[in-house]
């Protein structure tokens, strides 16, 4: 359940970045509190996912793909705050 609210929360994310004037500090904006939104949503929606599923190899791929994705999200929003 907690995966589906935050996908749907991923999902109002996009509903407001495509009615902002897509500018990349609304790319890289933070949703309820949850900072680059666009990245780190999905990624613990899936992590949750491989919990509820039991799937070490989900899991451990997701922590990857969140390392790196989370990671340069964070990095560009530093980078235009600048």
């Amino acid at each position: 359940m907690a995966a589906v609210i935050l996908m749907i929360l991923y999902e109002c994310w996009w509903v407001r970045y495509f009615k902002s004037e897509k500018a990349l500090k609304d790319f890289y904006s933070s949703f309820c509190g949850v900072p680059v939104a666009g990245a780190t949503l999905p990624v613990a929606a899936f992590f949750l996912l491989g919990l509820y599923g039991k799937s070490i190899w989900l899991m451990g791929s997701v922590i990857i793909l969140g390392i790196g994705h989370i990671g340069i999200h964070l990095q560009h929003l530093k980078e235009i705050q600048m």
